[in-house]
């Protein structure tokens, strides 16, 4: 707050608060002291009048005393300049170290949500592979049950078939047998051909159509051999395929745990990563404890500086008493 005038007092002591704080008493840092109050012309001439008071009345052996007040009181300012510049120095390279790690912690953070995304993204890839792995099982057991079960009808149609070529068979030798017994009666018609002439007549003609017969019945019995014959090769051609199909599956079958091999490797080569992050995670935790620990060096350098100028302040109003008791 200002002040409504000054006088010589006033800029006395205003002169040796500036002393006491190490500061030049020149005419505009006393009318700052001051409070901005009064001319710079009065501090002028009570400044002149008190410097000249002073030289007057203080003798050598005074003058000497303030020379080393003096002297002190600008190496406390050069002290103290000094100190704060350690300080400033000390706060931006503790800033800066600050800063690093908080950009490193930042970039690690990032890595590691990545790379545990990526491993989520392979889990779900290995789950997405075991179910198709088990349908694939699953399909691979309906074919093989499936071709068991065309096994087995190929077995059944391939005694089916032994069974019409041993029917045939009986009906070559029966007509055998009727031709050797036709043979057989046509040499006992010639011994008796006057005699059977009607005889043999009907019996060659039943005979005949017996023959008749039995030749239809073997066409339709290798009627149904060629059938039987077309019905399998359709059942090897389905049995063929159905091995190409078995084939394909089990190729898909080994694709399948091939990647999944390699989705399990890529898993675990995650996983030793985000190991070496968390390591590195643990060592920038440390040199945060590290940063603090210096922080709190800092924080007891400033504290003893500061207790360095409180007694530096004090022997400076020591000194400041000591001149006015020398006036």
């Amino acid at each position: 707050m200002a002040r409504g005038g000054i006088n010589k007092a006033l800029v006395q002591r205003a002169r040796e608060a500036l002393l006491a704080k190490g500061q030049n008493p020149s005419i505009d840092a006393l009318r700052i002291e001051l409070g901005n109050t009064g001319s710079k012309t009065t501090i002028h001439r009570y400044l002149k009048e008190l410097e000249d008071q002073e030289a007057a009345r203080l003798d050598d052996e005074v003058l000497l005393t303030r020379a080393i007040t003096e002297q002190v009181a600008r190496l406390a300012a050069s002290l103290r300049e000094d100190a704060q510049s350690l300080i400033e120095k000390a706060d931006a390279r503790h800033l800066a170290q600050v800063a690093q790690l908080e950009d490193q912690l930042t970039q690690q953070s990032a890595t590691s949500t990545q790379f545990q995304h990526q491993a989520q993204e392979l889990e779900r890839q290995l789950v997405e592979a075991k179910k198709q792995m088990a349908a694939t099982t699953q399909e691979l057991r309906l074919l093989s049950e499936q071709n068991s079960r065309m096994q087995q009808q190929l077995e059944d149609q391939k005694t089916l078939l032994d069974d019409k070529n041993s029917q045939i068979q009986s009906l070559e030798e029966k007509h055998q047998h009727a031709r050797e017994a036709l043979q057989h009666y046509r040499d006992s018609v010639k011994e008796q051909r006057d005699q059977d002439q009607r005889r043999h007549e009907q019996q060659l003609q039943a005979l005949q159509a017996e023959q008749r017969q039995l030749q239809q019945t073997l066409s339709l019995r290798q009627t149904d051999i060629t059938q039987l014959n077309k019905d399998n090769a359709q059942l090897v051609t389905q049995l063929s395929e159905s091995r190409k199909q078995l084939t394909s599956q089990i190729t898909q079958y080994d694709q399948v745990r091939s990647e999944l091999r390699s989705a399990e490797d890529q898993i675990r080569l995650q996983a030793a990563q985000i190991d070496s992050l968390n390591q590195q995670v643990a060592t920038v935790n440390h040199l945060k404890s590290e940063l603090d620990t210096r922080t709190e060096s800092i924080q007891a350098m400033t504290l003893k500086l500061t207790a360095l100028e409180a007694e530096l302040n004090t022997k400076n109003q020591i000194f400041s008493q000591l001149k006015l008791a020398n006036q």
